[in-house]
């Protein structure tokens, strides 16, 4: 197990034992000893991701492993314990989808002051910062995380700055799941080998564009055989993404999926097959399309 403020013991950990009064002969003993006990630490609990300090060192986090949007109760609470809380100065969190697509709250400060009502806190002083936070139905089905931060009185800024932990949840936000639908293709129906071209497909989900997990097509050759994307799914994934050098997507989040492709040289000529298809995150499929392009 490495520890990355060992190799700054004559900066930061001198600043830190300086705060607690030692003289130099006791700080070069304290230095030692802090060296005996980490090159023997226990083994790291589950979601926490750092533990190289130790004035801020993590016992434990509560977090629900599910939450489900209701109408009576939409408010997640979360709390994180540390050994001790002299050293720190603050502690916040962010939550997001674990794509990252989606924001629920990018820095929500997280509080020891025996405050249940407001965020949730049991017990001020105890060492355990806890916070609530309302998680909408406008927010799609999956997969999220919550990063938890704090920040130190021993560095300096931004060193003093650490991602302690993170949880992950799945979130249920408990509306009708519609499918996606997918429409408007627009391709060529004939294509030359060695030249690249450009299709696109509308995209549409009644539970809103950030349910849509994917948007892919199969590509079969002329003798039948299915084209190998080579990426461990089978088929090739469209894009919203904006990127209009690489895949020719003309603006970003705007429900319309992009692809740019090229035949080489070398490709069979004859009809190949494209099968359109969607899949949103609670895994409903849309309504295929399929067409057929000839190559020369």
């Amino acid at each position: 197990m490495i520890f990355p403020f060992l190799l700054h013991t004559d900066s930061a950990y001198q600043q830190f034992l300086g705060k607690l009064g030692l003289n130099p002969l006791l700080k070069l003993f304290s230095i030692f000893f802090l060296l005996l006990i980490f090159s023997a630490c226990e083994e790291i609990p589950d979601g926490v991701i750092e533990q190289t300090k130790v004035y801020n060192k993590v016992k434990s986090i509560s977090a629900p492993a599910n939450f489900s949007f209701s109408q009576t109760d939409s408010i997640l609470t979360t709390s994180i314990e540390f050994e001790s809380s002299k050293y720190i100065s603050k502690v916040w969190m962010k939550i997001k989808s674990e794509n990252g697509s989606v924001t629920v709250n990018s820095s929500l400060q997280m509080l020891d002051n025996g405050n249940l009502a407001v965020n949730g806190d049991q017990k001020a002083d105890d060492n355990i910062f806890s916070a609530r936070v309302g998680i909408g139905k406008k927010y799609p089905n999956g997969k999220y995380f919550i990063e938890y931060y704090v920040e130190d009185n021993v560095k300096l800024s931004p060193e003093n700055v650490t991602k302690v932990a993170v949880h992950f949840f799945n979130f249920n936000n408990n509306q009708v799941s519609y499918s996606p639908l997918i429409s408007n293709l627009t391709i060529p129906n004939l294509v030359n080998r060695g030249e690249s071209f450009v299709f696109t497909l509308k995209v549409e989900d009644q539970n809103g564009l950030g349910d849509i997990s994917q948007v892919y097509f199969k590509l079969f050759r002329p003798d039948g055989t299915l084209a190998d994307p080579q990426n461990g799914l089978g088929y090739f994934l469209m894009v919203d993404d904006g990127n209009l050098d690489v895949f020719g997507d003309q603006t970003a989040g705007d429900g319309i999926y992009s692809f740019k492709n090229l035949f080489s040289s070398t490709a069979q000529t004859g009809q190949w097959k494209f099968e359109f298809q969607a899949k949103d995150k609670s895994a409903n499929l849309s309504n295929v399309i399929i067409h057929n392009m000839n190559v020369n």
